[in-house]
């Protein structure tokens, strides 16, 4: 079949490059667009989760920004992956970027924002392993597999945003949350023994991660592996330390 030549005597035909650039720019805007819905979601499952276990009360305000930060986390998430040199750390630096919003926008103190995003980090990083766990069990999908594939990591986020809302809904219900964190940056935060040990499990695990992060740069399957391990060994640790800070300062 004979090939139709534009204006400008460019060749278009189903197999010509202007097709094939076309056909390249709409499957890179749908990963886009699945990239930013996914991780929206994924977001606002995780501060639901953390308002929850730490009793923050839901108000209109409050669902309105964190709807508008989970977006601009999406897209911080997605350009920071962009550059192969950073895209392991993004985790990393959302992280911190985290602890600075809960801490300018949510006026929560700089140490207990911390721990409210370590606890949603290690969180959201057990629920996504046990999901994966799953779907490999059940449905024989390999993480290559999964990470592959746009759509299949777009439903994985929104299963693990089901699973925060049923966590934060079970949470809420038996009324499991820790009261220590004040909703006051000018509130008097006392850094006790147990304090210290918190920000050291939470130090040790970042820097232990970030490390994997970095030596496993070009085998995904392993840094997930091995960095899932650590956060689920720690977050035991965390939460015993967390529940003894709950004692100590409603003492």
């Amino acid at each position: 079949m004979p090939h139709k030549v534009g204006k400008n005597g460019e060749v278009i035909g189903p197999n010509s490059p202007l097709c094939s650039s076309l056909s390249e720019g709409v499957t890179g805007a749908m990963d886009y667009i699945l990239f930013v819905i996914g991780s929206t979601f994924e977001y606002f499952g995780m501060f639901l989760f953390l308002f929850a276990l730490f009793r923050f009360g839901l108000y209109f305000r409050l669902i309105m920004y964190v709807v508008i930060v989970s977006v601009l986390m999406s897209q911080v998430s997605y350009f920071t992956r962009l550059d192969p040199s950073v895209g392991d750390l993004s985790t990393y630096i959302q992280f911190v970027l985290f602890v600075i919003v809960l801490w300018v926008l949510f006026q929560v103190p700089i140490f207990h924002s911390i721990v409210m995003n370590f606890a949603g980090l290690a969180g959201g990083l057990a629920i996504q392993g046990v999901i994966i766990l799953l779907t490999n069990m059940v449905g024989g999908l390999s993480l290559d597999s999964i990470q592959d594939s746009r759509p299949i990591l777009t439903s994985l986020q929104f299963v693990t945003f089901l699973a925060q809302i049923g966590i934060a809904r079970a949470v809420y219900i038996m009324n499991w949350g820790f009261d220590f964190v004040p909703t006051s940056r000018r509130s008097y935060v006392r850094i006790n023994r147990t304090s210290a040990i918190l920000l050291a499990i939470i130090a040790s695990c970042i820097v232990v991660a970030a490390a994997l992060a970095f030596v496993f740069r070009n085998d995904y399957n392993d840094y997930v592996l091995y960095a899932s391990v650590v956060f689920l060994c720690t977050l035991p640790v965390f939460l015993y330390f967390s529940l003894r800070k709950d004692v100590e300062d409603a003492a």
